[in-house]
Order: C-alpha cells, then structure tokens, then sequence
C-alpha cells in the first residue's frame, strides 16, 4: 500500500508540474558588438517532448548558425522536474537595440527579450565603454571615386580592425548585382599594427577595383569579412594538460583542439555613387576610360634586316591603366603591299601598377617581304578616353620605312639565267664554220644551259619550298586551331563547344538547378549562337536574343542569383522556353556584330 501511494504521489506530481508547464527565453549577454554572436536558450519545463519549437521568427532579424537541444531530469527532496531546452547561436543582421520575438511551442510561446547591438566601427572601438561591450572587431570602406566614368575603375579600400585574433575565411561582397559590377581582388593583403585605445589592435588592408558597368546612380555593395575566433574551452581535458605541462607546456599545442570556435561576419555600409555616361564625342568607337595608354613594339632580330622571302617579327605591345584585359580593342592591322604580315593570337594579361589595375595585349606579328626595294610598315594607332582630363587621345605607333634587300640565292639564279643567252656574234660565228663545229658549239652552249636551267630551277624550288613551309605552318595552326574548336569537351569544361553543345550544358545545369553554372552556361551559349564575344552577363544574353519571354526568365534567374530567397526556383518554365527556342533557332545565324554593347549606351 506505501507503494502505491508513492507512485500516486509522483504521478500527481508530473499532472501539476505539466499543467505549470511554459517557455522561458533568455541570452548570455544583452549587449554585444556587431558582427559577434550570442546564445538564446529557450526552456520548456513541462518534460521531454518530439515537437519543435518555431524558430522560424528569428529569421528575419539573425542569422542561426547552430542549434542544440538538452533534456533534464531530475528527483529532489520527493519532486520530479523534468525540462527540455534548446540552444541556439545567433548574429544579429542589424545594430540597435532588437527585440528578440515569442518563440512558440504548441500553446506555449517563450517571453520576448531585447538586445542591443553596438556598430563595429573604429570609433566604437576607441570610445571608453565596458569590455563586454566593446567591440573587438571592425571594419571600414574608402572609395577613391564618387563620381566616375562608366567602366571607369573605383577602387575600394577595406580595413579591417582585430583585436580578438580573428581568422579570416572569406571577404565577399553582399547582394552583388553582375549586371552593374565587375569586381577584381587587388592582390594580397597588407597588415599593420597599432594601438587603439590601449589595445594591440591588427589592422588588415584589402583593395577591391570595381568597374561600374551602366551609367546613373549606383549602389557600391557592401564588403563582408567573415571568419571566426577562439576561446579557451572547460574541457576536462585540457585541464588535465594544463595539469600536466603547465598552461604553456604542451597542451599549447592544441588550441584548436580544446577551443572553441565563434563565428565573426562584420559588413560596411553601401555607398552610392553618381556613374557619367560615355562623352558624346566618344560615342560610336571602343570606349576605353583610362588613365595612360601606351603603344610600344620590339623586332626579333632587332634591329630587323628584311629580305625577300625571309620572315621579321614583331611584337606589339597595348598597355592601358585603369582596365580590365576584356576592356582593350582589336588592334586594326592596315595592307602593308608588298611586306605581307601575320598576326598571331593575343595574348592578354592584368597586373598591378601602383594602386590601378593595369592590362597589358601582345600581339606578335610575322613579316615576309615579296619583292625588293623599299617598303612601308604601316602604322597602328588605338583611340581612348582620359578620364584625367576628360579628353579623347590616341596612341599611335608610327608608320616607318624599311630598305628590302634581294634575296642573295635568287640574285644569284638571276645572274646565272642572264649568262647562258647566245650573243648574235657567237651565233653569226658559228653560221661560217663547219657544220660540226656549229654543232658541237651549239651542244656545249645547250648543256650550259641545261645546268643552268637545273641550278635556277633547284634554287627556285628551295624558296618555294620554304614559302610553303611558312605556308604550310600558318596552315597547320588554323587546322589545329579548327580541331580543336570542334572537339567535344565535358560540362565542366569551358572548352569551345558547338551551339548545339553548350545548349545540352545549359539543360543539364538547369534541371540540376546550379544557377551559378546556368549562368555561365548561357553566357556561353550565347556566344556561339550570336557570334558576339563581348557577352559577359544575362542582360547581354537577353539582348542578343531579343526574346521577350526568355528574356523575363533570364531576369528571373538574375533575381534569384543576386537576391536569394527562401523560395526554390522552378526551373519547367525556363527548360520549356529554352529547348523549344534553341530547337526553332537556325543554327548558322548570328546577330550582327558590335563594337560596344548597348549596355554601355
């Protein structure tokens, strides 16, 4: 019977403390820093439960980064407590103060909670607050151009403040629009250290050019600097290390170990900038917006001796400051008459040169002179844009004049053929003499001249035989070049596919729904099918198809690239449109080629 009353007893028990049963939400800390994260607990005292509470309202205002959950069950003094509570680290996506919204679970819902968040700026940092509060890490932005050209770079300046020993994973811009930004990294970055406030502070410089791609108001997006920092875990076992070897001894090794990682995403501000239109007077040729172009070339052998079938080089330099290699023209090589020329492939690199962005095109070109005397090199000459001193200039490498020497084998052959004709002496000699004397002069004279005849005709067949070895030469990189073109490469690849090739590779990567590799794929695609190389983004693609159906699709693959959503995209649209657009598309038509994209009008 005591039995029986005790187990009443606890039953009653688990009733009452069921029917008392709520959430509770609290946080480690109420006030934090920008960029840092914090720990919402939510406790649900009625005993262990399989339902979820809704986190679903933190969304919006923090980033969940990890999430875990505990049960506790626990007999003191003949009552029984049992509780479930869920943990949950979260980064807040704006400063100020928050409040932190009712979680529910089932009927229950949990106590709101405010937060404040401090801005992580530099001047945060030197301010003279509580530690806790203090920020430990901040960031800043400085642009060097509010007002440029477009495709004019802007670069931007990131510095990055670190008083917690943070680790950078990643910088990335946020929200970045393809369509109105190129971006390039301005190479590795550039540490410094100092003082703030009395703390050792790490100061990280990164540089970022940007290239505005349309003209009007643009909102530079904002830089994102993520990584993580660690604490000294309470793990048992590094206290038993510490035991062991002292706080510096061996146990100093493993740091990462018995740490603990925190989770950092500091982010600037958007800046907005006024981008100009191109000048009216550059309007209608290769907009380039520089600020130095140079043209400079280089002879192999130098100086050059030009002769008659014999091949010179040249290599031809275009070094512009201030663009990105897809920025510089087609070089236009002028008839040079006589002296035939051959351009090669160019070859197009970027490098740093100071604090712009410099791309440097060599072009090399081959030189056979056809015929003696004197020939002209013609010039060559780029039109660009100095955006220093908002004027229209040209670089210009100068025609020059060049002395062709005759070929000394076929001098020679020529000297040869004019020895062996008959003078009308020796023929009128040979009339008043014997019959058989004429005879066996006139034989002589022949065989002469057959030798002569085969040495002409030998050292005529070695230049043409080395023309059409240049010949051949040339030829052989065309049909490599054509091979190549033609040879089928996987979806990986950014080999040079046929249309009908990369339109199997922007299907398969719109039922894997890889947006990023659609992208790319149609870019492609479109490439072959319009015959246009300066498609560099969706809206150039819509506008070479010029398709008002595909074209509200490709703007619907844009949004969901750039602004992500918790919506899936639904590709059976776009497959639907896509295939029944490239299957009804003649395959060898091209849209006409232009010199600037009407994206920059």
């Amino acid at each position: 019977m005591k039995k029986f009353w005790l187990i009443l007893l606890a039953v009653f028990a688990c009733i009452s403390g069921a029917e008392a049963a709520g959430l509770q939400a609290e946080v480690d800390r109420n006030i934090l820093p920008q960029g840092e994260t914090f720990v919402l607990s939510i406790k649900y005292d009625g005993g262990k439960t399989n339902q979820q509470p809704d986190f679903s309202v933190l969304e919006k205002d923090f980033s969940i980064f990890s999430m875990g959950t505990s049960f506790q069950h626990n007999y003191i003094n003949g009552k029984i407590s049992q509780s479930q509570e869920w943990q949950l680290v979260l980064m807040p996506r704006a400063t100020g103060k928050i409040e932190i919204p009712s979680v529910s679970l089932g009927n229950k819902t949990s106590n709101p909670v405010q937060i404040e968040v401090i801005p992580a700026t530099a001047q945060n940092m030197q301010k003279e607050v509580s530690s806790p509060q203090k920020p430990r890490f901040a960031i800043e932005a400085e642009v060097d151009n509010k007002n440029p050209y477009v495709q004019q770079e802007v670069n931007v300046t990131l510095k990055l403040y670190d008083t917690g020993g943070m680790q950078i994973e990643r910088v990335v811009p946020l929200n970045l629009n393809e369509n109105d930004w190129v971006v390039r990294s301005m190479g590795s970055p550039e540490l410094e250290s100092t003082v703030i406030n009395g703390r050792s502070t790490r100061v990280i410089k990164l540089g970022y050019a940007l290239f505005p791609q349309r003209s009007g108001r643009l909102t530079i997006p904002a830089f994102a600097a993520e990584g993580f920092y660690l604490t000294r875990s309470k793990n048992p076992m590094r206290q038993i290390f510490d035991d062991a070897f002292g706080p510096m001894g061996m146990s100093a090794g493993f740091d990462d170990v018995f740490a603990t990682k925190n989770p950092v995403s500091v982010a600037t501000e958007p800046v907005q900038i006024e981008v100009k239109p191109i000048p009216s007077q550059s309007r209608g040729a290769w907009w380039i917006p520089a600020e130095k172009v140079e043209l400079f070339s280089e002879w192999k052998p130098n100086p050059p001796q030009f002769k008659v079938g014999e091949a010179v080089t040249r290599n031809i330099y275009l070094k512009a400051v201030g663009v990105i290699d897809n920025q510089l023209p087609s070089i236009d090589f002028k008839d040079s008459g006589s002296l035939r020329q051959y351009p090669e492939k160019p070859v197009t690199e970027m490098k740093l040169e100071g604090d712009k962005i410099a791309s440097l095109r060599m072009i090399s070109t081959v030189y056979i002179p056809s015929e003696a005397g004197r020939a002209q090199v013609p010039e060559v000459k780029v039109n660009w844009f100095n955006v220093k001193t908002g004027q229209n200039e040209t670089a210009v490498l100068p025609a020059m004049t060049v002395n062709v020497l005759p070929n000394a084998a076929l001098a020679e052959a020529e000297k040869e053929a004019a020895a062996e004709k008959v003078s009308p002496a020796e023929v009128k000699a040979a009339e008043t003499q014997p019959v058989q004397a004429a005879e066996t002069h006139l034989n002589k004279k022949s065989d002469e001249a057959i030798e002569q005849s085969r040495l002409r005709k030998e050292q005529q067949e070695g230049y043409d035989k080395y023309v059409w070895m240049v010949v051949a030469f040339l030829a052989g990189i065309i049909i490599t070049y054509l091979l190549l073109s033609r040879k089928r490469g996987s979806s990986e690849q950014e080999d040079v596919l046929s249309v009908r090739d990369y339109a199997k590779l922007v299907v398969r990567s719109a039922k894997a729904k890889d947006l990023k590799k659609l992208r790319d794929n149609l870019i492609l695609w479109s490439r072959q099918y319009s015959g246009r190389e300066d498609i560099t983004n969706l809206n150039d693609v819509a506008q070479a198809l010029n398709q008002p159906e595909m074209s509200r699709l490709l703007d619907e693959i844009s949004e969901k690239l750039y602004n992500p959503s918790t919506t899936v995209w639904d590709n059976t649209a776009f497959i639907a449109c896509f295939e029944k657009f490239s299957r009804h598309s003649k395959s060898g038509s091209h849209a006409e080629d232009k010199r600037l994209p009407d994206l920059y009008d």
